[in-house]
């Protein structure tokens, strides 16, 4: 608690800020002064209210209490959620890192972690998508658990998913996406409504659904300003396959487009990603 307090030290006097009016109705100043000292704790809901007085995210105080970097912890899993695809030296290093972690202590998050890394592993060396499914069965059989997930737990069904059947794989993104309608106004959940739509358009492909694929990736569309360059890519490349594959014009647009895009940012394995994708399933 004590760098914490000093944090909040910094920023209430770089605000200038004294520390009556940074408690003001939060806790009394003599309760604060303690935090501040390191001698007194603050309770989660004050500590929220005193970060947005001085208007900090109680991230951006966590991430300048520790050096201004992310502690070990987070540091894996921001490393295992930015994945694209199934990289095994990378998804080696990521399963060390947690078990190296745990060993000097338990953490839940980072054990699954460790079991997707190695169910993913397993996917990528192996094709053995049974197999696969047995070692993450803890995790499916937690969050069946749940009437209502929540954005982690979102995070970690879009890793894993795809070990799936079908008919499961597509249920289970309709029920993401239904669910992501209540995040509408939070600032970080639009690439996840990307992902989800993109891969549920494929699935939707895979089934011989392309009406519904192509509807899914325009409606999507319509609002393009926040996606990265590789979800409009893969948008964009997706809706030229549902065009192609039924036999709708100017399908070239849009993967003229897609090859601008993704040659511009140097981006030459997903470009031969989604051009093996366009060839595999246009037929």
């Amino acid at each position: 608690m004590g760098e914490l307090g000093q944090v909040l030290k910094s920023i209430r006097l770089n605000r200038g800020y004294s520390q009556l009016l940074a408690s003001h109705r939060i806790v009394s100043q003599g309760v604060y002064s303690k935090v501040e000292a390191g001698t007194r704790d603050l309770d989660a809901a004050a500590f929220f209210k005193i970060a947005n007085r001085m208007n900090v995210t109680p991230d951006e105080i966590e991430f300048i209490s520790n050096g201004y970097d992310y502690n070990e912890k987070q540091k894996i899993l921001n490393q295992f959620f930015k994945l694209n695809y199934n990289n095994p030296d990378k998804l080696q290093d990521i399963k060390q890192q947690a078990m190296t972690y745990l060993k000097i202590e338990d953490d839940v998050e980072l054990r699954e972690v460790y079991l997707l890394c190695e169910a993913l592993l397993i996917v990528s060396n192996k094709s053995d998508f049974e197999a696969a499914r047995k070692v993450i069965e803890p995790i499916s059989t937690r969050l069946k658990t749940y009437n209502e997930w929540y954005l982690y737990d979102i995070r970690l069904i879009n890793m894993f998913l795809f070990m799936y059947p079908l008919d499961t794989t597509i249920a289970f993104s309709e029920k993401v996406l239904q669910r992501l309608k209540c995040y509408d106004k939070h600032e970080k959940v639009e690439q996840l409504k990307d992902i989800f739509n993109i891969n549920l358009s494929l699935l939707y492909i895979k089934t011989n659904k392309a009406n519904e694929a192509l509807a899914l990736i325009e409606e999507r569309l319509k609002d393009r300003q926040h996606m990265s360059y590789t979800m409009l890519a893969l948008s964009l490349s997706r809706r030229a396959l549902c065009k192609k594959i039924l036999k709708m014009p100017n399908y070239e647009e849009d993967q003229q487009v897609v090859k601008n895009i993704l040659q511009a940012y140097e981006a030459h394995d997903l470009l031969e990603r989604v051009e093996e994708e366009f060839e595999k399933y246009a037929v």
